[in-house]
């Protein structure tokens, strides 16, 4: 990929792809380490109440970091968090062109003709790494493995940044930059809010339709941010119908909030405290089956994971 960077470093004339076009990029106040020193046993309590039953008004927040949307996943009365970070147009155009390349990933030949996503993951495991700690030092001390990464339990394991580096290493290098940094930023900041250990994180290129359903997914939460291509929708809950067992049945087109690229969308899964099988309702937008598509999407994930 090193000359798809090239060619886009040269047709964009501008070096600096790394940062998006945003005022509010300092952390919560919540989440310094101070703050979170000085929370007393009745605030932690509180919290942990507020994850047992979802609201049926439970909303999209609309949340000004990434810090404060992981937070707000806690509150009974929030489905979803979305941080609204528009990229600078120049790193959008970037985008768009490598996509619109059409690249060839490593390890995608065995995949069907007609298989609408290529993706490439790690799992990004803080259990040595401190729980309070700034950012840095707690990606320092996380680990990472999948697959071209040494084992789990190897005496060499792999650092939780050398994990995202191989993850992103298809994309150009000023691109993988601001994919590293959003990474990097939701990994901490859900760390921080859900005390989970471990994270999947995971790269993919959508060629086609999928998920055009409205459904919840089984897992604890996601975190997507979208690059190239349509964002995701998801509902607030007051507009969602539900069937046993927390399926999404229907979902009213007026309570519907859709992500816009770079946009950073924290959602509740199924599988969130008390959720009862529910999660955030939500699917994804339509674009055209494979191989007639021609908007191709380019997403970031990052998925709360229960420990293994």
């Amino acid at each position: 990929m090193a000359g798809a960077s090239a060619s886009v470093s040269a047709a964009l004339g501008k070096p600096d792809l790394t940062s998006h076009e945003l005022k509010d990029t300092e952390p919560c106040e919540l989440c310094s380490a101070h703050e979170k020193r000085q929370r007393d046993g009745a605030r932690a309590t509180a919290c942990k109440a507020q994850r047992t039953v979802l609201a049926g008004s439970a909303r999209v927040t609309s949340c000004r970091t990434v810090c404060c949307a992981a937070e707000a996943l806690a509150s009974c009365g929030c489905v979803a968090a979305l941080v609204r970070r528009p990229l600078a147009q120049h790193v959008t155009r970037a985008f768009e062109e490598y996509v619109a390349s059409g690249p060839r990933w490593p390890d995608t030949d065995e995949l069907h003709p007609m298989e609408a996503t290529h993706d490439r993951l790690a799992i990004i495991d803080f259990s040595r790494a401190p729980h309070h700690h700034e950012q840095a030092d707690t990606l320092a001390a996380a680990t990472g493995y999948g697959r071209n990464l040494p084992p789990r339990h190897s005496t060499n394991v792999a650092s939780a940044s050398a994990a995202i580096e191989a993850v992103l290493s298809v994309l150009p290098a000023e691109l993988a930059d601001v994919a590293s940094r959003d990474a990097s930023e939701l990994l901490v900041a859900l760390r921080r809010h859900t005390g989970r250990r471990q994270f999947i994180l995971r790269l993919e290129l959508v060629l086609g339709d999928t998920c055009q359903q409205w459904h919840r997914d089984l897992n604890i939460s996601r975190a997507i941010v979208t690059y190239c291509g349509p964002g995701t929708l998801v509902a607030d809950e007051d507009g969602v119908t539900r069937a046993d067992g927390g399926e999404v049945a229907a979902v009213d087109a007026r309570h519907v909030v859709q992500s816009g690229a770079g946009d950073l969308l924290l959602m509740k899964g199924g599988l969130w405290d008390g959720e009862e099988g529910r999660g955030a309702a939500h699917r994804a937008p339509t674009i055209g089956p494979v191989p007639a598509c021609v908007t191709h999407r380019l997403m970031l994930k990052v998925d709360v994971s229960e420990d293994f």
